[in-house]
């Protein structure tokens, strides 16, 4: 079975009314010229989001679609499904999907807020969702782990983390410190510590390199980030999994009360009345 093609969008129209509507009907769109589902008739980033848009409709895929300043709460996203074969519609002339299984859900909690396009309004994220974002939108729990997590809280996970484990007597915010650390901390031994995070395993190398180059006497420096890219982490800097650190946690009632805030249902409750989604 080929794998569930996962994407994340972002609405943000010159007219409001338009991303309001949008929002309303529970579709997705491209606004590249209004030319119509013809790739040929686009060239560069435009060509290649019609493409994605071909892809999805011919495959199927499962949405986050955020739809800037349609509702009071900036981490409002709607989540659906696209379903395969389904036909392009027009609305203002622009080139539209419509979403099955829409539900709207709250991106400051959970994995979902990991998902934000990246340099572009339309884009793949299945190296970042790894089903979990299919997983949801088609109503299965998400797993009791690590990469459930949003990115910030994976972060404050860590700073429990080096607390409870007896690594430091006391953790302060890194970025009041160093521009390229999230943790700075005094360990038992009364070294200073200095501490970054990432869930992205193509950015344990760069994150690295950055702290690395913070080393000095008596200062520790710690890397926390997913087990599968530990070899990327240069020397001089001790590399911690992030999936060890949640489940040592998960073992103690702290840690367990913690992660159960961190994993507390997305689904928002924020929606207005008028500005009800299309649900199938």
């Amino acid at each position: 079975m080929a794998e569930l093609l996962e994407v994340t969008i972002t609405h943000k129209l010159t007219d409001p009314a338009e991303v309001r509507e949008l929002f309303r009907q529970g579709l997705i769109a491209l606004d590249w010229g209004r030319l119509g589902p013809d790739p040929t008739l686009y060239v560069g980033r435009a060509r290649t989001d019609v493409n994605l848009f071909h892809t999805m409709r011919q495959q199927g895929a499962a949405v986050i679609a955020a739809y800037k300043k349609a509702t009071r709460h900036p981490s409002d996203r709607l989540i659906g499904w696209i379903e395969a074969g389904v036909e392009f519609q027009r609305f203002k002339n622009l080139l539209c999907l419509p979403l099955s299984r829409v539900t709207l859900v709250d991106s400051s909690v959970s994995f979902l807020g990991n998902l934000a396009p990246r340099q572009c309004t339309v884009q793949r994220c299945s190296n970042r969702a790894k089903g979990r974002l299919a997983g949801l939108v088609l109503g299965r729990p998400s797993p009791r782990s690590v990469g459930s997590l949003h990115h910030h809280d994976v972060e404050w996970l860590v700073t429990n983390y080096l607390v409870v484990t007896g690594i430091c007597t006391c953790v302060w915010s890194g970025g009041q410190t160093f521009e390229d650390i999230d943790h700075a901390g005094r360990t038992t031994d009364g070294h200073e510590l200095l501490a970054q995070t990432t869930i992205s395993e193509g950015l344990v190398g760069l994150k690295g390199k950055k702290l690395r180059a913070l080393a000095a006497p008596g200062r520790v420096l710690h890397l926390f980030g997913p087990a599968s890219a530990a070899a990327q982490c240069p020397p001089g800097v001790e590399y911690h999994s992030i999936e060890t650190v949640f489940s040592e946690l998960d073992r103690v009632d702290g840690g367990q009360w913690l992660i159960d805030r961190m994993l507390k249902p997305v689904a928002s409750e924020t929606r207005d009345a008028t500005q009800s989604a299309r649900r199938d």
